[in-house]
C-alpha cells in the first residue's frame, strides 16, 4: 500500500500500473487483485487509510476545549501531523483532482469532507462568541488545506535543496508551518471589537 501511495502521488491513478507497483514492491501483480480486487480496489484502500491517519489526529474534544482563535491553528497541526503520517495522500488528493477522474469512493470523499465540517464548527463557533468576523468557512478551509497541501507537495523538492546548500531560507518544520498559517488565518477572522481573548 505505501508503495501504491507513493505511485498514485507521483504519476497518477491513470497512469500508474499494477506493472509498476509489483515493480516497486518486489512481488506479483496478482497479488493486488488477490487482496483488493483491482487497480481501484487498491487506490481506494491506499485512500481510505490516509484518510483515517489523518482523521485520527483530529483531536475535536481538545479543539473544543482550546479557546476559539487557538483552534485553527490547533486544527492546522493535527492536519499536518496527519499528512507526516500519510505523505502520499496530499500528492494523490492533487492527482485525482487534477485527472477530472475522481477515484475517490463516496465514503473516502465523506471522510474528507468531515474535516471540512471541523473548520466549519471552528469558524462558526468563533462567531458566535463574537471572536471571529463574518467569513465563509469554505474559503478559510480552502486556504487552510491548500497551504498545508502545497506545502507538503513541495517538501521533497525543499528537503533535497537543502540537502544541497542551495536553499536560501529556512526549511519550516512541518507542524511549525501549520501553525503559522493557522495562526495568520484566526487572525485574519478576527473581528473588530473581539468579545473574548483569543
Amino acid at each position: 500500500m505505501d508503495a501504491a501511495g507513493r505511485l498514485f502521488a507521483r504519476r497518477g491513478f491513470s497512469a500508474t500500473s499494477l506493472d509498476m507497483i509489483a515493480a516497486e514492491t518486489g512481488l506479483n501483480k496478482a497479488m493486488v487483485a488477490y487482496y483488493f480486487g483491482s487497480k481501484t480496489g487498491l487506490y481506494q484502500s491506499v485512500l481510505d487509510a490516509g484518510v483515517s491517519k489523518v482523521l485520527a489526529r483530529v483531536d475535536l474534544d481538545a479543539l473544543e476545549a482550546s479557546p476559539p482563535a487557538r483552534r485553527l491553528p490547533a486544527f492546522a497541526r493535527a492536519l499536518a501531523r496527519g499528512f507526516e503520517a500519510a505523505p502520499y495522500l496530499p500528492g494523490m488528493l492533487v492527482q485525482d483532482y487534477l485527472s477530472g477522474t475522481q477515484q475517490m469512493r463516496p465514503e473516502a470523499a465523506a471522510s474528507l469532507a468531515r474535516n471540512f465540517e471541523v473548520t466549519r464548527a471552528i469558524v462558526e463557533r468563533g462567531q458566535m462568541a463574537g471572536v471571529f468576523r463574518e467569513a465563509d468557512p469554505h474559503q478559510v478551509h480552502l486556504t487552510l488545506v491548500g497551504a498545508l497541501v502545497f506545502f507538503s507537495i513541495t517538501r521533497p523538492f525543499r528537503n533535497k535543496m537543502q540537502a544541497e546548500g542551495r536553499l536560501p531560507f529556512t526549511n519550516p518544520d512541518p507542524e511549525e508551518f501549520a501553525e503559522f498559517v493557522g495562526e495568520m488565518l484566526a487572525r485574519g477572522l478576527v473581528a473588530e471589537n473581539p468579545s473574548e481573548p483569543g
